[in-house]
């Protein structure tokens, strides 16, 4: 057995509060972007912008419903 399947076998056995807090700490860990990842993003973004690749805010206001429903 891997290493990985073993973590997640363990973390499949903690409790849903246990779960919870490891996901909380294990998502806090990585906070800030690595520089070489924060400038290819904003170079992509850029090249968006550029590109005429844009959506006014409203539009995008009004988009954000459809992406984090369940349906």
């Amino acid at each position: 057995m891997s290493t990985l399947q073993e973590i997640k076998t363990a973390i499949s056995q903690l409790n849903a509060h246990d779960q919870a807090v490891l996901a909380a700490e294990l998502f806090a860990m990585d906070l800030e972007p690595h520089p070489e990842a924060l400038e290819a993003a904003l170079q992509r973004g850029l090249q968006d912008v550029e590109a005429g690749r844009v959506h006014p805010i409203e539009k995008v206001k009004a988009m954000i419903p459809q992406w984090v429903s369940k349906s």
